[in-house]
């Protein structure tokens, strides 16, 4: 669903201010200086020698996020993994559907030496096909990797169809306090003055607000203001984001995906997405921003570039769920004069559900099934690149990656890593991030806890300078006019952690006549979502139209995937008790 969701975050938490920086156990992590003159100064933490073999390897990387970086070693953090495992990896663009790409590459047999894959259904294509190197002797001699993802391993297992180790997976683990993960609505704050500071919540709220913001703001700076944009003809948006009112609620999380089924967390057991009360919800509540002419009638054919730069023009008045890129329209409407004219996150709940007044479950993940690494049969030296990866996994690599270089990204006070002011200057400049290599690495995992010195592997994610250094003066002012504590006040009081476990794990094999009739319900819902957001004029005619669509939809007998679905689930609860 979201394009590698936590990928999307990430660099949420990068453009705005909150980089990609990691902890610190002491003064032994290499300096900038210590890596460009002598890299074997530190020694890789799996106990080997780290003279560099002599052959320079050079390895493919499939992106869709970098398009500046053509190679590993034109960044601080490359050069230092260059100079000492003597590799280099080259990024290469994949534009497009990324999901169609990858299947043509299983089918030519094509593939990189490492690959990055976004769901479990094309993860169970490529271990069939014979595509993946297993891992578990690897995990075997390997302690800092086998340690750093004691969870979720047997997790990982249970994914491939022989109960074999195949993959790593980027964002994990997860520290709740560091990491709250909310995508919500992304709202302008000088429209928000402009109405007394309302607290909104609930959809009717929303409505209101919107449609009286557009009275009073036809136009923003010289162009028509536009409600709400979102980037709908991204492969995640329709599918995923259309719908995904269900996780706002206290029942309901992400965890299963953006397919055709979706995770109680309260019950812990899937059910039918299409037919959910909160996806009806959903959909009725885009239904009514069309008809009030709030949702940007260009949000079925904009794809993430038109979405920024309707964004970045200022003129529109919220967003949804794509709240990554607000800190970098903030920092362009300031340097255009327009302080005043920022974005941030705020809460979204359908009628339902704050009528219900639940705890929100949070997800935390445990796996992460749309950020998944392999190293694939292709690989020419697959034990110099599992070198590489247990090195990641040590907490010399974990810093490097995440935090840079002692002296210059950041220093040790107390035992503590603070980040330096050249750090901070990085924040507001993608340029000045990509030089030093954050962000650029995650395909060597990256970790959303605390390092040995008590300091998020990720700076950024202190909750203390979250806000401190992910704020601008004008957003900190509008939480506060809220009556927000911080950023993160209001979920942080009305919501609770939830941890994906066993939930994530779970696919349908999508070679069977289930997996091809799951694929149908998705696409079914796909279709008739959109139908639903443009075509009823009132509420009485979305009602007739949803109940004219799920009729139809009763007929792929979708309960067939579901009972699948939890039949797998309680399987696999009984593979981890037995692998734990």
């Amino acid at each position: 669903m979201k394009a590698s969701r936590r990928n999307v975050v990430f660099m949420f938490m990068i453009c705005s201010v909150l980089l990609i920086a990691a902890c610190s156990s002491g003064s032994s992590t290499p300096s900038a200086s210590e890596s460009s003159t002598s890299p074997q100064s530190t020694s890789s933490s799996t106990g080997k020698a780290s003279e560099p073999p002599k052959e320079k390897y050079v390895i493919k990387i499939l992106t869709q996020d970098n398009n500046q970086i053509k190679r590993s070693d034109e960044t601080k953090i490359g050069k230092f993994i260059d100079e000492k495992f003597n590799i280099v990896f080259d990024f290469v663009q994949a534009p497009g559907n990324y999901t169609d790409k990858l299947n043509l590459m299983l089918a030519g047999g094509d593939y990189p030496e490492i690959i990055t894959i976004r769901d479990n259904a094309t993860f169970d294509k490529y271990v069939r096909a014979g595509a993946l190197l297993p891992l578990d002797d690897f995990v075997k001699d390997s302690p800092n990797f086998a340690k750093l993802f004691s969870v979720q391993i047997p997790l990982w297992k249970l994914t491939a169809p022989d109960g074999k180790l195949y993959k790593w997976e980027g964002g994990v683990p997860v520290d709740f306090k560091n990491y709250i993960e909310v995508l919500d609505i992304g709202v302008r704050t000088d429209v928000l003055k402009q109405q007394g500071w309302p607290n909104l919540l609930s959809t009717d709220d929303y409505i209101k607000f919107l449609k009286q913001a557009l009275k009073d703001n036809p136009t923003t700076n010289g162009q028509k203001t536009l409600g709400m944009v979102v980037p709908f003809a991204e492969p995640w948006g329709m599918q995923g984001i259309s719908t995904i009112m269900y996780e706002k609620g206290g029942r309901y999380t992400a965890a299963a995906g953006n397919m055709g089924v979706i995770w109680n967390q309260i019950d812990q057991k899937f059910e039918d997405t299409l037919t959910n009360e909160y996806v009806k919800e959903s959909l009725g509540f885009f239904n009514k921003l069309y008809r009030e002419g709030i949702l940007d009638k260009d949000v079925f054919t904009d794809k993430y570039d038109q979405f920024v730069e309707k964004l970045n023009s200022g003129r529109v008045l919220s967003t949804w769920y794509v709240v990554w890129g607000l800190p970098a329209a903030n920092q362009g409407l300031i340097d255009a004069g327009h302080p005043e004219m920022q974005y941030i996150n705020m809460p979204v709940r359908s009628m339902t559900q704050v009528e219900r007044n639940e705890k929100r479950q949070i997800r935390v993940e445990d796996t992460r099934p749309f950020d998944i690494f392999a190293i694939t049969k292709n690989a020419k030296h697959p034990e110099r690149i599992k070198e590489l990866l247990e090195w990641a996994s040590s907490e010399e690599g974990k810093i490097l990656l995440q935090s840079g270089f002692e002296g210059e990204e950041y220093t040790i006070v107390d035992g503590k890593r603070v980040p330096t002011e050249g750090y901070k200057k990085t924040l507001t400049d993608m340029d000045a991030q990509r030089s030093v290599g954050f962000g650029l690495f995650n395909f060597l995992g990256n970790v959303l806890t605390n390092g040995q010195d008590g300091v998020p592997y990720t700076m950024g994610f202190d909750p203390k300078i979250q806000d401190e250094l992910g704020l601008t003066k004008e957003m900190r002012e509008a939480y506060k006019a809220l009556g927000w504590e911080s950023s993160k006040d209001y979920y942080l009081k009305t919501g609770e952690m939830a941890n994906t476990g066993l939930a994530g794990t779970v696919s349908i094999d999508s070679t069977s006549d289930l997996g091809a009739l799951h694929q149908k319900m998705v696409d079914f819902r796909v279709k008739n979502s959109t139908s639903l957001i443009i075509k009823p004029k009132n509420d009485q005619e979305f009602e007739a139209l949803y109940q004219s669509i799920i009729s139809d939809y009763q007929k792929l007998k979708p309960e067939l995937v579901v009972n699948e679905y939890n039949r797998l689930y309680q399987e696999k609860q009984e593979q981890l008790n037995q692998l734990k």
